[in-house]
């Protein structure tokens, strides 16, 4: 599973932000739709039961040759137990295979 951590924000909400790499955004909206969310603004903003997911692109990783696709993630969530709920789901969905 991909690592995440739940943060605080100044307002003492819970979030999670995860930097994406080889998982197009279209492909990571599409893990969120399935966990129950809905497409607000296409591959920027996916809404769900208690979380809201905020993506982004980010210049591509160089390694030696490689180009290596990023991304950013931002989810937000009502409470700890509904972001929690989600990325155990999400966390197994967004690994990538290496090497």
């Amino acid at each position: 599973m991909i690592p995440w951590r739940i943060e605080l924000d100044e307002q003492g909400a819970p979030w999670v932000h995860i930097e994406l790499r080889s998982a197009p955004l279209w492909i990571v909206e599409s893990y969120l739709v399935k966990l129950g969310g809905v497409i607000i603004e296409p591959e920027r903003l996916v809404r769900g039961q208690g979380w809201e997911a905020h993506l982004r692109d980010a210049e591509p990783v160089k390694l030696g040759a490689l180009l290596i696709g990023r991304g950013y993630l931002d989810i937000r969530g009502e409470d700890r137990g509904a972001l929690e709920a989600l990325m155990s789901r999400l966390g197994v969905m967004l690994m990538r295979g290496g090497g």
